[in-house]
């Protein structure tokens, strides 16, 4: 099948999570990325996850992170504060559809690579800078990351217990729908371009998103005056709507009923106990004022059945119910395994990496092909094949980059990375809980 985007060239000179995101959907969709790195400063994307939890030699190469983050895309090495590494971004620029940068605002500008530099050399590039706040208002200049974002943005005013200040998510929540939501302002912007023969500059401003993403709070409040409130796993409006212990270990199941019609559904499976009938719980107002006291008598019921199992019963019944899942059950999922969301990578043996799974994407598509195309590169694993082969320079040009210090294969100043404890250990010191000695086994891996 084709590949959908193939022929659209990106540069990508970003770090973190939520652009790197981005470009590597685009790669994925078949578009030829060109990571562009500073090896003169620490890889960002590094989250110390390494295969086996061991950095080895070459750490910089090892991550996990940055092999999820980085997959499908070619590398290249510039020291952009030297005139030849400019030249050579403007060179690879006047070939490209896309620039994605996510550096401070102004800091392009500086280097003479910012939008208004590029058009001149391509005036129909689509060149998108994305910043923590934009490019105008008062908070423009000010730095930002995903995990602030959520605090930042109000999510942490419904997140947590009454009895507790502001919590964040456990993850990089913001980063990935920042990510996809960047690679939809790219394709609308391509869109425009296909139609009118214009580029653009697209200002992207995570925080924005991040407000977005709370909509019908701030609806609520312009509505009815009313700020959001910390409820923990509760529902404002429905009862029983929670999560409950089952069967097991710090095993969980959510349910949620919407009407009285899923609540009469859940009492037939829960055998129609006589406290089903009772006043207070007999109409979904009365359900909502009793909740906490309806959430005790559903987690009795629960603990005794297998989450799994629970869930299949409940959902034939049609009450919305699922298992509340760790990263172990999500990699061994049979669902996602059966829709093909995960894939397997082997990566190169100098890295000595292995196989490793990867999440892909959640759509399919008829009549085009979206896969991972190759593992994430090393540092400058791509520098003789895009300067000589995209950009024509001959090797002595090359081997004088190398010497001058413009592009390299191995980092300046990258922080040591000390061997961690081995998982036996952490597990003894109660740093982590649980690890699998079988994994790879189980994985499909060993």
């Amino acid at each position: 099948m084709e590949e959908l985007i193939k022929g659209l060239r990106v540069l990508d000179s970003t770090t973190m999570v939520a652009m790197p995101t981005a470009t590597h959907i685009l790669a994925d969709m078949g578009a030829e990325v060109i990571k562009i790195e500073n090896h003169t400063a620490p890889r960002s994307e590094g989250g110390g996850i390494f295969p086996d939890n061991k950095p080895g030699n070459n750490f910089w190469n090892r991550d996990g992170l940055f092999h999820a983050l980085q997959r499908s895309k070619l590398d290249i090495t510039l020291n952009l504060r030297t005139e030849e590494g400019q030249d050579a971004f403007k060179d690879l620029a006047s070939l490209s559809d896309v620039i994605i940068e996510n550096n401070r605002a102004g800091s392009m500008e500086r280097l003479g690579l910012d939008y208004e530099e590029i058009k001149k050399i391509k005036p129909d590039i689509i060149y998108i800078s994305n910043t923590g706040f934009g490019y105008t208002g008062p908070w423009r200049q000010y730095a930002g990351i995903g995990r602030m974002f959520e605090l930042t943005c109000g999510l942490s005013q419904f997140t947590g217990y009454t009895d507790e200040g502001p919590r964040r998510v456990g993850a990089a929540f913001y980063d990935v729908p920042v990510g996809w939501t960047a690679v939809f302002a790219i394709m609308s912007a391509l869109l425009h371009r296909q139609q009118t023969g214009q580029g653009q500059w697209i200002d992207f401003a995570m925080y924005q998103i991040g407000v977005s993403t709370i909509g019908d709070k701030l609806l609520d409040f312009v509505a009815n005056k009313r700020n959001g409130q910390v409820m923990g796993n509760a529902h404002e409006y429905y009862a029983p709507h929670n999560v409950y212990p089952s069967k097991g270990e710090d095993r969980w199941i959510a349910i949620g009923t919407e009407n009285d019609s899923q609540w009469h559904a859940l009492c037939e499976v829960m055998g129609n106990p006589d406290w089903c009938l009772l006043d207070e719980y007999s109409d979904s107002f009365s359900r909502l004022k009793n909740r906490e006291s309806l959430d005790s008598l559903i987690s009795d019921w629960t603990s005794s059945y297998d989450n799994n199992e629970l869930t299949d019963t409940l959902q034939s019944k049609g009450i919305p119910a699922g298992p509340v899942m760790n990263s172990k059950d999500l990699l061994l999922d049979q669902h996602l395994k059966d829709r093909g969301f995960y894939e397997v990578i082997t990566h190169n043996s100098s890295d000595n990496i292995g196989k490793q799974i990867y999440s892909g994407r959640g759509w399919q598509m008829s009549n085009a092909q979206v896969k991972i195309r190759r593992p994430g590169p090393g540092l400058g694993e791509h520098n003789e094949q895009v300067l000589s082969d995209l950009l024509g320079y001959d090797s002595d040009t090359i081997d004088d980059f190398y010497d001058l210090g413009i592009i390299a294969d191995e980092p300046i100043n990258q922080r040591s990375s000390a061997n961690p404890p081995s998982l036996e250990k952490l597990k003894e010191d109660g740093t982590i809980t649980d690890f699998d000695t079988d994994y790879k086994i189980n994985l499909g891996l060993g």
